[in-house]
Parts: structure tokens; sequence; C-alpha cells
């Protein structure tokens, strides 16, 4: 598969995703805030973003963020969200918003579909 994924973990990193994707064939950067979430994009190339959000960042502002340097796919992971909260991260950007809990083949399944149907989206130019 050899596709790329960012996790911007703004909590403590938990294992489960990234080893989840590593299985499946995707290979993994993962970061501890948002800050280094959007160096990474600025840097590098990626096939699909994955932001776990926490109280330290609210999701929503970092879709904004994101969707400034990039259109590539973008999944946002929550627990406890409201609907508000999910409304305004994909009215920001974010193409799924996953509530935990929720079963390791039912995110695999979606990832994989929001790959297959997302043909590939070039970087915005970014500005000074």
């Amino acid at each position: 598969m050899n596709k790329k994924v960012l996790l911007i973990n703004n909590i403590t990193v938990r294992l489960v995703i990234p080893e989840l994707l590593i299985k499946a064939g995707y290979r993994v950067d993962a970061v501890y805030d948002s800050d280094s979430g959007l160096r990474q994009l600025y840097d590098q190339a990626y096939d699909v973003v994955i932001v776990l959000e926490s109280p330290a960042t609210k999701s929503w502002q970092l879709c904004e963020k994101i969707q400034r340097l990039t259109a590539i796919p973008l999944i946002v992971i929550s627990s406890g969200a409201s609907t508000e909260t999910c409304v305004k991260a994909i009215n920001a950007g974010a193409d799924y918003f996953i509530r935990k809990p929720f079963g390791p083949l039912e995110f695999l399944a979606r990832v994989n579909s929001l790959l297959q149907r997302t043909p590939f989206r070039q970087p915005m130019p970014v500005g000074p």
C-alpha cells in the first residue's frame, strides 16, 4: 500500500492507532502537538492526516490551519465531543469525524475508503 499518514496526537501517544495503521501497510509519522504537525505538513507529503482531539487544541481550529496548508484528506478522532464540535470540524475541512470508542475494522475501513475515493490532491501554495 505504502500510503503515508501523519498522526497529530495532542495527548499522550497511544500506540493502538499507529500500530493498527502500520499493520495495515501504512507508513506513520506521529507528532505530539499541533505546531509540530503543521511543520510536518509543510515539510513532507502525506496521504492522510489524523487528528486526535484534546482539551489543549480544538480540532476544528486545527482543521482550519491544516486546510490552509494542504487539501489532503483529514480525519478527526475524539471522545465525548458534542455534535457542535463535530459539525465545526467537518465545516473546517475534516472529511470524517470519528467518536470513540470505535472498532479497529471500522477505523481502517474509513481510512481506506477515504483514500480510495479521494484523488491525489496537490498541496496548496503556502504564503510567506
